[in-house]
């Protein structure tokens, strides 16, 4: 698997569009960087680095995912039956390595026999006597274990197989197994597959099975057209989400509860007796870094702009976002009583843009 180190290639995003993530391609992968990015780091690292910095990039994504999840005006380009199930590979190679292939075992308590492990739990309430005191068990209970439903260890097997073939690279010397399924078997029996799997997981009250068998279904139900030679990618085009995440985790104060630095918006409606309505919209800052010492506020705004690395004027933040920024300070001073411990002469806006340091 390290031979495929050498079909990496690092591109910059914003070359070609804003897609930051891993492209599968015909005879190499490319994996695209976010804005800023040091692409030169990547000749000084090992293979290793090179491993480890990938996959930090491919989970920092699911920042994007999640906010999939809650915000319905998301537009993340990529879905389930759009791009490969990332975190599902991750997840089977994973389990795959700390516990092997998945066997469903079920054990069975068989009494007549002489072989296998007692199950005493069961043996004491069977018929017993005593003799020169010693207690003899006429018809002890044994132990035996049988393997069922080989069918889903065999699609293990090929969800394995299909992990490693899109980022086995990133695990090093980890090696397909023989397989009796492939992926016409699959396409073909798709529905039957998930039919069965769904079966399963109605059934187990296993926590580590049931987790196996939902990222199986992603895995099998994965769109990939067999006689293209073209992959699905994974990654995003808003990785404007992964940057808000990273300049609050960097310089927001964790103690801080963002909300409380919204602006609010009201309405008075004479028609309804001056009626006093809120507004439910509100603005927010993307991360508020307060100085207890020097008694200062800072007002962040996560940017993911290509100022900095374009040096261009018209890829700085435009009026719009300013105004707003402006409009958090004119907040905040005009709820002195609810801010009173903030020094109104004592607050700063920023923008937090990405950029390469080593550029120049």
């Amino acid at each position: 698997m390290n031979n495929q180190m050498n079909k990496i290639q690092f591109n910059k995003s914003y070359l070609e569009d804003d897609f930051v993530g891993i492209k599968y391609e015909k005879n190499n992968i490319s994996i695209c960087l976010p804005l800023g990015y040091d692409l030169s780091l990547f000749d000084s690292m090992s293979d290793k680095e090179k491993k480890v910095n990938i996959l930090l990039l491919l989970r920092s994504i699911g920042i994007t995912k999640s906010k999939n999840l809650y915000d319905t005006q998301f537009d993340s380009t990529v879905g389930d039956n759009k791009e490969v199930p990332f975190n599902s590979f991750l997840w089977i190679i994973s389990d795959y390595i700390n516990n092997g292939v998945f066997q469903d075992i079920e054990k069975e308590y068989k009494q007549k026999i002489n072989s296998g492990k007692i199950n005493w739990k069961r043996t004491l309430n069977s018929e017993h006597f005593f003799s020169d005191d010693k207690v003899i068990f006429t018809n002890p209970y044994f132990e035996t274990k049988q393997q069922i439903n080989d069918l889903i260890t065999e699609l293990n097997i090929y969800c394995i197989n299909k992990s490693i073939e899109y980022i086995g690279f990133l695990f090093g010397n980890v090696k397909k197994m023989e397989a009796k399924l492939n992926d016409e078997m699959v396409n073909k029996h798709i529905k039957y597959y998930i039919n069965i799997l769904n079966k399963e997981l109605m059934k187990s009250f296993n926590d580590r099975k049931k987790m196996l068998l939902n990222h199986m279904k992603r895995i099998i139900s994965m769109s990939y057209s067999l006689n293209s030679d073209v992959k699905l990618n994974y990654g995003t085009k808003r990785y404007e989400y992964v940057w808000e995440s990273m300049v609050n985790d960097t310089f927001g104060s964790s103690n801080i509860d963002i909300s409380d630095y919204f602006p609010e918006a009201y309405w008075t409606i004479s028609v309804f007796n001056n009626e006093r309505k809120k507004d439910t919209s509100k603005l927010r800052p993307d991360a508020i870094r307060k100085d207890n010492i020097n008694n200062k506020l800072y007002i962040l705004d996560a940017k993911y702009y290509k100022f900095g690395v374009t040096k261009k004027r018209g890829d700085l933040p435009h009026t719009d976002s300013i105004q707003k920024q402006i409009t958090y300070g004119d907040h905040i001073k005009a709820n002195s009583e609810k801010y009173s411990n903030i020094d109104s002469n004592n607050i700063y806006n920023a923008f937090i843009l990405p950029y390469d340091k080593y550029d120049k």
